[in-house]
């Protein structure tokens, strides 16, 4: 199991992409490329636009709350409740962990062939703290001298 950021943008207007000096109060939203693949097979409907344009912030919040959940053997659900898009159940047992696109609130179809993908507990942990690090990184490096304070909650968390 593998997440890695590519790229990231503050969205704009349409499919908009604004550079990451542009986040604000006002625009508080990161998002871009982030591919999350399991065994060789990338993980779908996870931006809004296309695989570029994943909601950052959202994924951050979601994957630590899954992880949470997970540390206590609960299920998680992550649901947008976008129209269309399907949610994401996360199950574990013991060691591994299991990944199924199902239907979501807003109507999206579930992925039969995305059912029960199985991975490493200890990996989403290890991926997740990589994640935030490089995204991170590269908001202090690329983006504005002060960050939103959603962003700043965020960075305040221990990793």
């Amino acid at each position: 199991m593998q997440l890695e950021l590519r790229s990231a943008h503050v969205p704009g207007e349409g499919n908009e992409r604004r550079p990451l000096a542009a986040l604000c109060e006002d625009e508080p939203h990161v998002h871009g490329e982030w591919a999350w693949t399991i065994g060789e097979r990338r993980v779908p409907c996870m931006g809004f636009w296309g695989a570029d344009d994943v909601c950052l912030g959202q994924w951050w919040d979601e994957l630590t709350g899954a992880v949470a959940a997970l540390s206590d053997r609960q299920p998680y659900t992550l649901d947008s409740c976008e129209q269309g898009d399907p949610a994401f159940l996360f199950e574990r047992t013991d060691a591994s962990l299991h990944l199924s696109i199902v239907a979501g609130i807003g109507g999206g179809a579930p992925h039969p062939e995305w059912q029960n993908a199985e991975f490493a507990w200890d990996d989403l942990g290890a991926a997740l703290r990589r994640f935030k690090h490089d995204l991170r990184q590269l908001l202090e490096l690329k983006g504005p001298p002060t960050l939103p304070a959603e962003w700043k909650k965020r960075f305040s968390e221990l990793v």
